[in-house]
């Protein structure tokens, strides 16, 4: 299963999708990664430490640069037992700058 769309933040910060199935899945998956973390963060008092406690179970939250759709993107990838949503930004058609309001998402099953 993949699932694709795009998502936007108004003005008080909270995001829209594009379908509701897409919003369900992201809140599935962070939901999951989050409570993952913050199980071992409870646990090992450490931010550190808990990273790598969930990386193992798992879980882990990634931002950095990764090629989606064969195009290099500023992502931030969340890694579930059973999902991987990649969140990226809209680019500037004139600038190339990226829109911090809005962009793209793709969520990944992962075969058990």
């Amino acid at each position: 299963m993949e699932i694709q769309g795009t998502w936007e933040k108004d003005e008080e910060g909270y995001m829209s999708f594009e379908t509701p199935e897409l919003q369900r899945y992201y809140e599935l998956v962070t939901d999951r990664y989050h409570q993952a973390y913050n199980r071992y963060l409870d646990e090992l008092d450490d931010d550190d430490d808990a990273f790598y406690a969930a990386q193992q179970a798992g879980y882990e939250m990634i931002t950095d640069y990764k090629t989606i759709n064969e195009t290099e993107e500023f992502a931030t990838t969340y890694t579930t037992p059973g999902h991987v949503l990649d969140v990226w930004y809209e680019l500037d058609e004139y600038s190339g700058k990226r829109i911090y309001e809005r962009g793209f998402m793709r969520i990944r099953s992962i075969a058990g």
